[in-house]
């Protein structure tokens, strides 16, 4: 054969392969995915982790875990929320749907829905268990199951919402822990995953009681505080190193677990175990790992996000990401998984610590706190002096902030738009309140009186007609809502800025300062499956 007729016969045979694949993949309904896929995806997301931490912490650490993301990784250093209810439900539920609260429905924690009048937790459902029932945008994760049933996605972490709302509908596992019976667990909206038993087995929450957290960080690298104004105190202890978990006859030492680094070690242990046991990434069915870190969250409420203890708990999660990359770099391979780190929120200063910070330079930072009962009590007194008192004991229904729900038996009978107003006009008056708006004005797409325009996208990108309250509150900068040492929830940019690292697969070294956001991701990973999401809020990455 001369060398043209053996070329003609070499295309004809790689033309009939092809053919067959194709044919294979269609008849089958799962795809042909390509070499340059990734295998395995594995999300990362550290609860309340702020976009500045890995910068502010790079002199702690060492070279193999985040470091290592950082350099041979695609860093975004400017990565925002571009919503105002930066709170974990809704945070969780953008990540992967690539869509803000307007279009997941989950615009808080909790709240209220004004199409049944019931006030829900996010991950509740009618059959009194936790899904993803109230999700209303698909997950990535979903619809790569729908393409090909073949693919994996699990879920793990401390909390139910994390788990459920990164995973969605359908998930191959998803599991979380249950603080109130010690035990890792599931709902009967997702299959029981045959190592369930294991994981409780392996990943014992008493293993922990009584063992010593103590600070890691030398001094001469940390020579900051151990304690602050306000800064709360451990389980059953004090506020400063060492703190030492309670003994397991003890009512709260599940409690005290949690807000050590070993709860941190528990889902880091529990997601390597999922890893292994459902063989993720082995196979030719790309698959998802979603792992939430609760801990972070629990440590940075109590003791703030300038404390000693966040900063030493970034270097012990330093040393978890370095075994999660040594893992996934010998099971799967560098070139067949990408691992991408992120945070649902960030969070806010101590507002007693930011207060006081400045006061050698004679200013004060105007900070404070605004609970519930001060919300309660101004909506109650100036709606009563207008109208007389509420026939059910209270104007309001619930309060989810920013949400206040008003008791629409109590206002019946009364013009809407003066309720509304007088309210609005009480709460403005309040010296910690920056923004009141009505679901009635971000219905119709306006925007509250001198509000700034990006301010006014992340308000209409939190609003859901059904779900959001009647009025919606917003603290002024350095204001929280709550009794927490430190929180978050607000559109202001500490809260909305989070960190977001990728390494792996085809991805080349890059450092970023474009501004993305989280709602980035799903879209990105759907990207290399081939996938489509529909219409959403987010946009492919730029990656290299």
């Amino acid at each position: 054969m001369d060398y043209e007729g053996h070329e003609v016969c070499c295309f004809m045979t790689f033309f009939r392969f092809w053919m067959l694949c194709t044919i294979v993949a269609l008849s089958t309904g799962t795809p042909a995915f390509s070499q340059q896929q990734p295998k395995l995806v594995v999300i990362v997301s550290f609860d309340q982790y702020r976009g500045d931490y890995p910068t502010s912490f790079a002199r702690f650490i060492g070279s193999r875990g985040f470091a290592r993301l950082q350099k041979d990784g695609a860093v975004f250093s400017q990565c925002y929320y571009e919503h105002a209810s930066n709170l974990t439900g809704p945070g969780h539920a953008s990540l992967l749907t690539g869509s803000y609260p307007a279009h997941t429905g989950i615009v808080g924690n909790d709240f209220c829905d004004n199409r049944n009048d019931a006030c829900v937790y996010c991950v509740s459902d009618a059959n009194d268990t936790a899904s993803a029932t109230l999700l209303e945008m698909p997950t990535v994760g979903e619809i790569l199951r729908e393409r090909n049933p073949r693919s994996k996605i699990v879920g793990v972490s401390l909390k139910d919402r994390a788990a459920i709302l990164m995973c969605g509908k359908g998930a191959s596992a998803c599991v979380w822990f249950d603080e109130s019976l010690g035990t890792w667990t599931t709902s009967t909206a997702y299959t029981r995953p045959k190592w369930l038993a294991l994981l409780n087995k392996e990943v014992n929450v008493s293993t922990y009681a009584e063992r010593t957290w103590d600070a890691k960080i030398p001094a001469t690298l940390n020579p900051a505080y151990d304690s602050v104004s306000a800064e709360g105190a451990f389980e059953g202890g004090n506020n400063t190193f060492p703190h030492v978990v309670l003994p397991v006859n003890h009512k709260s030492y599940v409690s005290s677990v949690m807000l050590s680094p070993f709860s941190m070690d528990m889902v880091f242990d529990a997601a390597s175990l999922a890893l292994k046991q459902e063989k993720l990434g082995l196979d030719r069915n790309p698959d998802l790992l979603c792992v939430g870190v609760s801990t972070t969250d629990y440590v940075g409420h109590v003791f703030g996000p300038d404390s000693r203890e966040v900063q030493e708990l970034y270097v012990l999660a330093d040393k978890r990401i370095e075994r999660l990359i040594d893992e996934l770099d010998q099971r799967v391979g560098r070139k067949n998984y990408v691992l991408i780190i992120t945070s649902d929120h960030g969070i806010a200063p101590i507002p007693e610590v930011i207060r006081d910070l400045p006061q050698q330079q004679g200013a004060r930072i105007d900070a404070g706190r605004i609970t519930k009962k001060e919300l309660r009590s101004i909506v109650d007194s100036v709606l009563t002096k207008r109208f007389g008192p509420a026939r059910s004991g209270s104007f309001i229904r619930a309060i989810f902030a920013p949400s206040i729900y008003l008791n629409e038996d109590a206002i019946s009978g009364f013009n809407r738009a003066e309720v509304l107003g007088v309210v609005v006009g009480a709460l403005r008056a309040h010296r910690g309140i920056g923004v009141v708006t009505t679901r009635d004005t971000l219905a119709l797409g306006d925007c509250p009186e001198n509000l700034d325009n990006a301010t006014c996208r992340y308000l209409r990108n939190s609003f859901h007609a059904a779900r959001s309250g009647d009025v919606l509150v917003f603290p002024k900068r350095y204001w929280v809502f709550g009794s927490n040492t430190a929180t978050h929830g607000t559109a202001h940019d500490y809260d909305r800025y989070v960190p977001l690292m990728l390494l792996g697969g085809r991805i080349l070294p890059q450092r970023s300062k474009e501004q993305v956001s989280p709602v980035d991701i799903a879209p990105t990973i759907a990207s290399w499956f081939g996938l489509t999401l529909g219409p959403i809020d987010g946009k492919p990455l730029p990656l290299k």
